[in-house]
């Protein structure tokens, strides 16, 4: 493959401020040579910029060097960087001539203008055309895709390539298996997180984003299994039309030339005996369950094995390695869990103890990634075995706070142990949490009346997350139970069963003592209850419990302006519903009150101004229509 050319990250190109320096220092030696033309003489200027270029181009030249002598090198290079300077003085010669003689010469100056403008910006025109015609080259070659490869992490593998080839115009994918991945020891797993622990146990031998050439037409993979002692090199025509390609839509600020197109995200699964199966969620592209091994030498076989075994603390152990590799090929784990990736079970999942708003997120034993409803999981269905369950709860963002880690192989042993060999392959698992601590878990499995507590699995909590959720929760409950007791007080209110309500509004403030809606509710009752003048006179202490909540304090100032229209203080009342239609605008009911004020005031203009602004807004009412209909005057004799 060394003839074929695989896709090379062009790198962005910035205009970089940098150029300014150079820039400066010109500028600076163009205005000293103006000075030294205008009141000196062209001499005095040219031996300045001589002079010039000789130390700075010094500096330059014999800069980290143990000698500084001079060469016909060093001497080439001054004579340049003086032309370029005199050059560059030109415009500063052309400025001091037709100062002193009024004499301008309009096409050497074009010219020196043009040489001098033009070559920057025909350099950063090619610069940046280059950069831009490189990206939409290599959209036009190569597709994208999020690529992970898995195999059994027992099969102790060292890939040695993976290729999506189009042979006709020679490219090739950039995957690069890195062939880190440790194996770690029951005793270094054990003493890791279960965080740490399962990442290692799930860890894919490959994940990235890849690009694969257009037209691809075979793919080739060549791995070596340390546990069967085979080495396998397959090369395979590739269904290209398969694929279904779509738009890439990120990111934003790049045309669609250059964002290209994708898949969707791929997997490589490869097992033993050569087999291998690659797909995406659109379609299973190609799928193998044995292949031929190909010969290859000790030496190659021991470099492989030694690199292998290097990725390792524990088994980085000639001895240790070898008792691994021993142990492996004895026991029956491999085999048992490749038959198990394909074979469905008919299953369902309950679970209690947590949040309704829950869903989840289940990873199979095909590595499948789906997201299922709690109704859903609840309904027998043929589905592969879980090995991982994720609880997403649902509230003002999605906290995925709790994994549970299942080992499908003691799984399915369990469940062969519940079901009765004339039973139809059908289970229920159940999992009953405790509130205070999920990890207390019960988890049960049963069929025709048969149960079996299951204890291979392992809870992995995000505390942060939790935290967070817990708070969520706390707020909700808290606020749920606050609004509960409002709508009863007023219920209350309304049933003038005040002593009731009164109750409600006390246990609202002994929950918050800064929930706003319980003082309005508050003054609501006091009115009714103490009458118009102590409900008056306890305004101030309302309006300041109420004013960090603008609509429940537009709707304190709105009460008292309704307080005092029902003692017939029209006037005393205008400025408390001017005050509520000033915090809260957007509230068409303020609005028509104080239209209303205005009309019984006998100011029609302002009355009809303000009444056809709340029927702008929605609002309608008898008092609203009369007043529309009386043009804004009132009838003072039916009033």
């Amino acid at each position: 493959m060394k003839n074929y050319r695989s896709y090379k990250k062009v790198d962005p190109v910035y205009f970089s401020g940098e150029i300014f320096f150079p820039v400066g220092l010109l500028c600076a030696a163009a205005l000293i040579s103006y000075v030294l033309l205008y009141f000196i003489g062209f001499g005095f200027a040219v031996f300045f910029n001589a002079a010039l270029a000789w130390c700075g181009y010094f500096y330059f030249y014999y800069y980290g060097r143990s000698r500084a002598g001079i060469t016909l090198e060093f001497l080439a290079g001054v004579f340049l960087l003086t032309a370029f300077l005199l050059f560059v003085d030109y415009g500063v010669y052309a400025l001091v001539e037709y100062q002193k003689t009024a004499l301008f010469n309009g096409l050497y100056f074009s010219i020196w203008l043009t040489i001098l403008l033009g070559i920057p910006i025909v350099y950063y025109t090619h610069y940046f055309g280059s950069h831009y015609y490189a990206k939409v080259r290599l959209a036009n070659a190569y597709f994208k895709a999020s690529f992970s490869v898995y195999h059994d992490r027992e099969l102790l593998m060292y890939i040695d390539s993976i290729a999506f080839i189009n042979s006709s115009k020679h490219l090739i994918s950039d995957i690069k298996a890195a062939n880190n991945v440790p194996f770690y020891s029951e005793e270094e797993l054990a003493e890791m997180e279960t965080s740490s622990k399962y990442y290692h146990l799930q860890q894919s031998a490959f994940s990235g984003l890849i690009h694969i050439p257009f037209g691809t037409d075979s793919f080739e993979i060549s791995w070596y299994s340390i546990i069967e002692d085979q080495y396998y090199k397959i090369n395979v025509p590739f269904p290209f039309d398969k694929l279904q390609l779509e738009e890439e839509k990120y990111p934003l600020n790049e045309s669609k030339n250059i964002r290209g197109q994708k898949i969707k995200r791929t997997y490589l699964h490869i097992y033993q005996n050569g087999g291998f199966k690659l797909y995406n969620d659109d379609a299973v592209l190609l799928d193998f369950t044995t292949n031929e091994s190909t010969e290859i030498s000790e030496e190659e076989k021991n470099e492989k094995i030694i690199t292998h075994q290097s990725s390792h603390k524990y088994y980085n152990n000639k001895e240790y390695f070898y008792q691994l590799i021993e142990s492996i090929r004895k026991s029956n784990n491999i085999q048992e869990r490749f038959e198990l990736k394909d074979k469905l079970t008919a299953w369902n999942l309950e679970f209690s103890g947590l949040d309704q708003h829950h869903y989840l997120e289940i990873t199979d034993t095909t590595f499948g990634n789906y997201k299922i409803e709690k109704e859903a999981a609840a309904e027998i269905s043929p589905r592969y075995l879980p090995k991982k369950i994720t609880f997403v709860y649902r509230g003002s963002y999605l906290f995925p706070w709790m994994k549970l880690h299942i080992n499908p192989q003691k799984l399915h042993h369990f469940i062969e142990k519940v079901l009765p060999d004339d039973f139809e392959n059908r289970v229920s698992f159940s999992l009953e949490f405790k509130e205070n601590n999920p990890k207390d878990l019960l988890f049960t499995i049963s069929s025709n009346e048969k149960k079996v507590v299951f204890t291979d699995w392992e809870i992995e909590i995000d505390e942060y997350r939790k935290k967070e959720m817990d708070e969520e929760r706390y707020e909700k409950i808290e606020d749920d139970t606050k609004r509960a007791l409002l709508k009863e007080g007023w219920d209350y209110v309304f049933a003038k069963n005040y002593e009731a309500a009164q109750k409600n509004c006390d246990a609202l403030q002994a929950i918050d003592s800064q929930y706003a809606s319980a003082y309005f509710l508050e003054a609501r009752i006091l009115w009714y209850t103490k009458g118009f003048e102590i409900c008056y006179s306890k305004r101030d202490y309302f309006f300041a419990k109420t004013e960090h909540e603008p609509p429940v304090h537009a709707l304190i100032y709105n009460s008292y302006g309704c307080i005092l229209d029902r003692e017939l203080r029209y006037e005393e009342s205008l400025p408390y519903f001017e005050k509520a239609v000033e915090i809260n605008p957007k509230e068409p009911i303020f609005v028509c009150n104080l239209g209303e004020m205005h009309y019984k005031l006998k100011d029609a203009v302002k009355a009809l101004k303000e009444v056809r602004k709340a029927k702008l807004m929605g609002y309608e009412s008898e008092m609203l229509a009369e007043i529309l209909e009386n043009k804004g005057v009132i009838d003072l004799i039916n009033h």
